[in-house]
């Protein structure tokens, strides 16, 4: 289950370079077309009531990935603005917006976001779309969601933590991605530092095969409301679901931290 003894201190993820060649066209073909549209269009309904945001109002999905949530949010009526780093994954977000004037969609590192103090209502962070830069600059991040949120508002993060990952955790799995497609996962992990390292290995119909392999950081419940505190959060509250269940060393982790 450990990682190299190298590392087990380090609570350092995989270097930019290993996630810039991750969330790519491999991410797409692992990821797209297998969760049920209606499924991703309620988990961001239900995170944008978490978050408060008003009807219409300015919300900031960060990172937005593909459009997974930033989508169907927008179909809702807010005003979002999507950013990431991937111009891979954005190309194909704004094939799912289309001609529609939002979402917005940016490409930048989520360390330096483009925007003035105070734009948005309220900011998501879903999907675990935290560590993979470390404790240091993962803090640098919110402190960047927290300068551009405006007094009050919150944000909104949809993560995996290292309790449940200790009780879940498998060195192999499988999964059928459909039109023949296989994905194989090894893995390994460290308890202590909370660092994971992953291989995933994507076979298509054809028995053609690509591998991409990378380490990120998983955070306890109390690592990452420190965290908050730090970036300038005033309050955060953990739940167990989008839809404010209890948070157990069971359950998902969600947190609403107000600005």
């Amino acid at each position: 289950m450990g990682l190299d003894s190298r590392r087990m201190d380090a609570r350092t993820p995989s270097p930019q370079e290993t996630w810039d060649a991750f969330f790519s066209d491999f991410y797409l073909r692992v990821h797209t077309n297998v969760e049920p549209k209606d499924e991703a269009r309620s988990q961001a309904m239900a995170a944008a009531a978490l978050s408060g945001c008003p009807d219409g109002g300015e919300l900031l999905d960060v990172a937005c990935g593909f459009g997974r949530h930033a989508v169907p949010l927008a179909q809702a009526g807010f005003r979002v603005t999507g950013v990431d780093r991937s111009g891979a994954l954005l190309d194909e977000a704004r094939t799912r917006t289309g001609d529609a004037p939002w979402p917005k969609l940016v490409q930048a590192d989520y360390r330096e976001l483009p925007f003035a103090d105070a734009s948005f209502d309220a900011a998501l962070n879903l999907y675990t779309s935290l560590g993979y830069l470390g404790d240091e600059q993962d803090t640098k991040v919110l402190a960047e969601v927290a300068r551009v949120l405006r007094p009050g508002g919150r944000l909104v993060i949809e993560t995996m933590h290292r309790d449940l990952l200790v009780r879940q955790f498998q060195e192999h799995g499988w999964e059928l991605l459909g039109a023949g497609r296989l994905l194989l996962e090894q893995r390994a992990f460290d308890p202590v530092g909370g660092v994971t390292q992953t291989t995933q290995t994507l076979i298509d119909g054809t028995g053609e095969r690509e591998s991409r392999t990378f380490e990120a950081r998983i955070y306890t419940a109390t690592e990452l409301v420190s965290m908050l505190r730090s970036a300038g959060f005033a309050k955060a509250t953990c739940h167990g679901d989008l839809h404010g269940a209890p948070f157990s060393t069971g359950t998902r982790l969600v947190v609403v931290a107000r600005r």
